[in-house]
């Protein structure tokens, strides 16, 4: 579904992380051992979504090597959160 509709495999677990998450973040390792895919299946839509704004990296938290990611407060994320969600509970 994620690639026919998104055009990538898990751009659709991506976007559905991000929307859930609200300003707590995602970190694409946790996503990965959830989704039971490896991380870099992520990097290539994470920058994709940066690259347009719709999501900021916040960084490492001290002591931590994870980056977090979190989406950008846009009227994008009111239709695609719901929608992608939808998405996931029909395939």
């Amino acid at each position: 579904m994620s690639a026919a509709v998104f055009g990538n495999k898990h751009r659709l677990e991506l976007l559905v992380a991000l929307a859930e998450a609200g300003d707590e973040g995602v970190n694409l390792s946790e996503l990965s051992e959830v989704r039971n895919a490896p991380a870099s299946v992520y990097y290539g839509p994470i920058r994709s979504l940066m690259s347009v704004g719709l999501v900021d990296r916040l960084g490492r938290v001290a002591g931590d090597r994870r980056c977090w990611y979190r989406r950008r407060e846009s009227r994008f994320w009111d239709y695609v959160g719901p929608l992608a969600r939808d998405l996931v509970e029909v395939s």
